[in-house]
């Protein structure tokens, strides 16, 4: 896991971090409809890792093969999304995968606020965790959110938030909270719009 953190290291106004990514699709995995954009947004998909969710129209979306780097206009925050396939991905609760999340973030160094709540909206089995400290590549004070969602045997999802320290939280808030909501799955590599939720 701590691997494939490091692998996707991207930018925050400098340098940011990403969340955990994995391989290996399991059975009988199904598309769920794209959640609709609220006005003014956009619908962002990553084919090959098997995901879809809504933007700001203005933001910018990196689309890697493994994970989604989303910036915001102000780049004072980013967001890493990623699909893990692996043992991890598929048996992991939420709550689990989303702390371990945290944890292998590269020489983090901080507070992890005690609790992980689940993500309103989302039609999947989900967990957020939130705390605020420095990483080893950026020695800066930012604000990290790390959410999970999980379909059970076969892929959990991850959304890792840094956000400048200095921006208060609510600025961001409703933004965020609207794209951790609108995540949906698909069998990776397939770009089909069959929806069902689970």
């Amino acid at each position: 896991m701590a691997r494939a953190i490091r692998s996707l290291l991207v930018p925050l106004a400098l340098v940011a971090a990403s969340g955990c990514g994995g391989s290996g699709q399991a059975p009988h995995e199904h598309a769920d409809f794209p959640a609709p954009p609220p006005r003014g947004w956009r619908t962002v998909r990553n084919v090959e890792a098997g995901f879809t969710l809504s933007i700001p129209r203005r933001w910018t979306a990196r689309v890697k093969r493994t994970a989604t780097v989303i910036r915001s206009t102000d780049k004072l925050l980013v967001l890493t999304v990623a699909a893990d396939r692996g043992p991890d991905g598929r048996e992991l609760s939420p709550g689990d995968y989303a702390r371990r999340t945290m944890d292998d973030l590269p020489g983090f160094e901080g507070s992890v606020l005690p609790h992980a709540n689940r993500v309103r909206g989302s039609p999947y089995r989900s967990a957020r965790v939130d705390g605020a400290g420095t990483l080893r590549t950026t020695k800066r004070p930012e604000r990290i959110m790390v959410a999970a969602f999980h379909r059970p045997g076969r892929v959990t999802f991850t959304v890792v938030a840094f956000s400048n320290s200095k921006v208060p939280a609510r600025f961001f808030g409703p933004k965020l909270r609207e794209i951790l909501r609108s995540l949906r799955g698909q069998p990776p590599g397939q770009a089909q719009r069959s929806g069902r939720s689970g």
